[in-house]
């Protein structure tokens, strides 16, 4: 298989050579091959360097010239760009001085005088390689980073919309709901929510104002009751199955597997935890029919939803998109239910699934979720953001 050719030509190579007959033979040997700056000596070598510093990718320079050496010059580069690549070329009396410089001062290679033009062709490829191979590399941590950065701060955002829409609302543990819908949504095999803004290339600013209009189309669709009951009777409980009986046998799209161990008792009472559960399983069934069933799975835990993920997804992709359109009414009906079962003391559990073409979702109710002292997470929020530069210096305009 044939490798790609590389263009050698899209970095400059700065030669600095004190006699002009020299700096005009390296122009005329290599000058087809690369793009080539030339300078007669450090000084005039650094205000080159400095005039082309974002293009120039090599520098040779030659050992002996008036006023510094070419390791002393090649030092000077290096504060300046510490990524360029450096060659140093010394005639045979330089020899140690030049050994010197490669072995401490991180020069790339050092070739003797007279050259041998096929052999310092190949050297100033190979540098050119490196260099680009450098770039490379430079680039996919920074990318990688920016990855980092902008998870944590569209984190914030999502969270700081939300507070903006629901703090008023009398919902417990919007937050929660809202990420495992994004977990949903997301596909292993593609972009990360993170990974969509930023190749979006969307200021804060205007990410958080597409997160209000989303959320406030959440709040504006959730049903009136949606925090009713007033809350669940821990002391009174009932069994998984006996809570989804009428959406299994009301449906075919929902099955039902019995649990191989002893799954734990729900908090009651039933009709009131039926009006909790019932609206999710609902959703996904409405959401899956024609692609494939939801399974329902006793489980130590309390329920595993296990539905195929290619549906859903789609259904979804206004959150990946962080699109400005209207979502879905089943997309609001959807990110509802999981709100109605947060808010209950409801708490999720994603799964990885090997072949990703499905999706495990596990559902346990804990009594401590609701019992837990309340705060207010905007405290909490503000305090993170304060100080923050990534956040704020992209929210802007």
């Amino acid at each position: 298989m044939s490798q790609p050719t590389l263009d050698y030509r899209q970095h400059l190579i700065l030669f600095v050579d004190d006699e002009q007959k020299t700096r005009k033979y390296f122009a005329k040997l290599f000058g087809k091959t690369f793009r080539i700056v030339l300078a007669e000596d450090g000084m005039e070598g650094l205000e080159r360097f400095r005039e082309y510093q974002d293009e120039i990718g090599v520098v040779v320079t030659d050992q002996r010239m008036p006023k510094e050496t070419g390791s002393d010059f090649l030092e000077k580069v290096a504060l300046l760009k510490p990524g360029v690549v450096r060659i140093l070329s010394t005639a045979y009396a330089d020899i140690d001085a030049a050994v010197s410089s490669v072995n401490q001062g991180g020069i790339y290679r050092y070739v003797t005088k007279p050259w041998e033009v096929p052999e310092l062709e190949v050297t100033l490829k190979r540098a050119m390689e490196l260099y680009i191979v450098r770039l490379e590399r430079e680039e996919l941590v920074r990318q990688k980073m920016m990855s980092v950065d902008i998870l944590a701060a569209s984190d914030r955002i999502m969270s700081l919309a939300a507070l903006a829409v629901f703090r008023d609302s009398g919902i417990r543990h919007v937050g929660e709901a809202l990420r495992i819908v994004v977990r949903l949504a997301e596909d292993p095999r593609e972009r990360s929510l993170s990974e969509a803004i930023g190749h979006e290339g969307l200021s804060w600013r205007e990410l958080y104002r597409r997160h209000l209009s989303f959320l406030g189309a959440v709040h504006s669709y959730l049903p009136a009751d949606l925090t009713s009951p007033a809350s669940l009777d821990y002391n009174n409980r009932c069994s998984v199955q006996d809570v989804l009986e009428p959406v299994v046998s009301g449906s075919p799209v929902v099955e039902w597997s019995e649990a191989r161990g002893a799954p734990p008792d729900w908090p009651g009472p039933l009709e009131s935890l039926r009006e909790v559960v019932i609206p999710l399983v609902e959703s996904l069934a409405r959401v899956v029919e024609g692609d494939g069933p939801v399974r329902l799975e006793e489980c130590l835990s309390g329920l595993e939803l296990v539905f195929p993920a290619r549906p859903l997804r789609a259904l979804l992709a206004v959150i990946m998109s962080s699109s400005a359109e209207e979502p879905p009414r089943e997309t609001l009906s959807l990110i509802g239910a999981c709100m109605r079962i947060a808010h209950h003391g409801g708490a999720f559990d994603f799964l990885p699934d090997p072949s990703q073409s499905e999706i495990r979702l596990r559902i346990g109710f804990d009594v401590s979720r609701i019992e837990r002292a309340p705060h207010d997470p905007f405290e909490e929020l503000a305090a993170d953001l304060v100080g923050n530069e990534l956040f704020w210096s992209r929210f802007v305009d």
